[in-house]
């Protein structure tokens, strides 16, 4: 149970741009080959980036093997998918992932995978020392959410404040391989502040239970530095016991809460059982996440694709089911 760290990454967000020109006078200081024109979400996919701050409670960390807090990065990208795009979840309700099949947690049936070279976001952690991540290529084989790749990227980094400076910005860099040159998103990921989560807090959490309604709460979060156009978005996560997502929840952060119907348990429960999964244990997720999109720089103006750059701020605990 609980063999792989836990998924903390969302679908749901406004259609940003992210580089203007290749002058990099976008909002995001794009630099590089193909930089130039906007991204929409309503773009084919050419990649995905989750940029994380993820919370422990202690049975998880117990299960896991990891500290308190740990900041994770995982990212991959692609030149062609079948489909080109995964269905996006809608907000205010709980989607149902074994339903609707959607984006991030179900990856096309085949695709076209790209190595971008050397991958590395720099900006800063909690004591304001300057940090370069370094994102190592994994190669073929299954992240850490369970998305199968020709080549993906990944890598976790315990104590997450070393890594990690929460409501700034970070500058995200391609070294450059085959067709993808060397290019620099500046400032192209932001990080929302710290929030505290309550009701039920991180630890002792009541159960969830058949037949009743199960409201989470937060601290909605105002981040001072937050870009303008930028928007800090909120998602409850259900995970079943192997750490695989059932239902994906989103609504914005100033909301403050959100409630997981009876009928979703059910659901939740429903689905356990269809994958041979424990049916009374749950992981549940609250996500703080910033969305910003940017053009994947392939070098093929006929082929406009999307990255999608998404930091997540989360909170994850286990809790049971009745």
């Amino acid at each position: 149970m609980l063999a792989k760290l836990i998924v903390s990454t969302f679908v749901f967000a406004a259609a940003l741009t992210a580089c203007s020109d290749d002058k990099g006078s976008g909002p995001d200081g794009c630099t590089g080959h193909l930089c130039g024109g906007s991204a929409a979400i309503t773009d084919p996919e050419g990649g995905n980036m989750l940029f994380e701050y993820i919370y422990f409670d202690t049975k998880l960390q117990a299960a896991l093997g990891v500290p308190a807090t740990v900041n994770r990065v995982m990212a991959y990208f692609e030149n062609a998918m079948t489909p080109n795009a995964n269905p996006l979840p809608t907000p205010g309700q709980c989607n149902n992932l074994a339903t609707t099949k959607g984006w991030p947690t179900y990856a096309g049936s085949s695709n076209t995978a790209l190595d971008v070279g050397t991958f590395t976001i720099t900006g800063k952690n909690k004591a304001g020392a300057d940090v370069t991540i370094t994102v190592p290529n994994k190669g073929k084989g299954t992240d850490q959410i369970g998305r199968a790749h020709d080549i993906f990227y990944q890598v976790v980094n315990p104590v997450a404040d070393n890594f990690l400076l929460p409501n700034s910005s970070y500058t995200v860099s391609f070294g450059g391989a085959g067709s993808i040159q060397p290019t620099t998103f500046k400032d192209g990921i932001f990080l929302a502040d710290h929030y505290d989560v309550m009701s039920p807090p991180l630890e002792g959490a009541p159960p969830l239970v058949t037949g009743s309604d199960y409201t989470v709460h937060w601290t909605p979060v105002v981040s001072s530095n937050l870009p303008a156009g930028d928007e800090v978005l909120g998602a409850t996560w259900l995970l079943d016991a192997n750490a695989v997502p059932t239902h994906l929840c989103p609504t914005t952060i100033d909301k403050g809460q959100f409630t997981i119907t009876k009928a979703v348990i059910d659901e939740f429960k429903a689905v356990a059982t269809s994958r041979g999964a424990p049916t009374n244990k749950a992981v549940l997720l609250r996500n703080a996440i910033v969305h910003k999109i940017a053009r994947l720089p392939n070098g093929d103006a006929s082929n406009k694709r999307r990255i999608d750059m998404l930091s997540v701020f989360c909170w994850a605990q286990l809790v049971d089911v009745q």
